[in-house]
């Protein structure tokens, strides 16, 4: 997306490609989120930043901006999620990594 987006040259066309990005991410995604219990949630805020590099909140605030990051925050700590949460493969996210190597290797089916 952001590849894409580099290529706009106005900001009103990013929003457009932006919103409809994130309408088609929820309209595929969203059932399979709100059934996700708080672990799971967890899980996927750090995988989110195991793969992009960024926390949930720092790319919510790159795209939606400060305010929307703001309220998004506080909407998620009401839920027992930090999106401000960092992937630590090393330390307390070791046994995450390890499942995740496993299935990228195949030793485990998905």
């Amino acid at each position: 997306m952001n590849a894409r987006m580099a290529t706009m040259s106005s900001d009103r066309e990013k929003r457009r490609y932006r919103k409809a990005v994130e309408e088609q991410v929820r309209k595929d995604f969203e059932e399979t989120i709100k059934k996700l219990s708080i672990n799971q949630g967890n899980v996927l805020i750090k995988l989110i930043d195991r793969e992009t590099g960024h926390t949930s909140y720092e790319l919510i605030k790159q795209l939606k901006g400060s305010f929307n990051a703001f309220f998004a925050q506080g909407l998620a700590k009401l839920f027992g999620h930090d999106l401000k949460d960092e992937y630590d493969p090393q330390g307390k996210d070791k046994a995450i990594e390890n499942i995740v190597h496993q299935i990228e290797t195949g030793s485990i089916q998905f």
